[in-house]
């Protein structure tokens, strides 16, 4: 709200102050004043107002973004990505990370990776091996350290585990 009134406040000021200059300018050279300095003076206040102004904007845009519900796209997320890179004052706004899906988590993972060996799309092996990588992943974003003693029990727990929904299912 404070960023809305601030972004009206220097508009209005930049007009105001814009028309007072051109009456101002009209008047000194009627009445044969010195225009130059009284141009210079108007312009240069009109144009700081100006800038002030588009500052204002920029951040009330950046405040509504991030508190819009935006849909999460990772294809507009790559193309605002990309209009960063080429506009860098854009990337200041980090709106790329605005429209960039959340990352899935650990669970999520385990379970389309689980869905993906049931369905058949992947082989014991491989499965096994994706499975350890992904507990190892978990395993470095956890607060406590586990060895590969403890990674060893998760991957043959879930293993089991997993044979077991198998082995009903049929």
């Amino acid at each position: 709200m404070l960023l809305f009134a601030a972004v009206v406040l220097t508009t209005l000021g930049a007009v105001g102050l814009g028309i007072v200059g051109v009456v101002a300018t009209v008047g000194a050279l009627l009445g044969g004043g010195a225009v130059v300095q009284t141009v210079a003076g108007f312009l240069l206040g009109t144009l700081l107002l100006v800038g002030v102004d588009i500052v204002f904007s920029v951040a009330l845009v950046r405040a509504l973004a991030r508190r819009a519900s935006v849909p999460k796209s990772q294809r507009v997320a790559d193309g605002v990505g990309r209009l960063e890179s080429v506009v860098p004052p854009l990337a200041s706004l980090g709106l790329s990370d605005v429209f960039a899906p959340p990352e899935p988590t650990v669970e999520e993972r385990h379970e389309a990776l689980t869905r993906r060996y049931v369905e058949g799309d992947l082989s014991e092996a491989e499965y096994e091996r994706e499975l350890r990588a992904l507990l190892s992943e978990d395993v470095d974003t956890r607060a406590e350290p586990q060895d590969d003693a403890d990674i060893e029990t998760d991957l043959s727990r879930t293993t089991a585990t997993d044979a077991e929904s198998e082995a009903a299912r049929e």
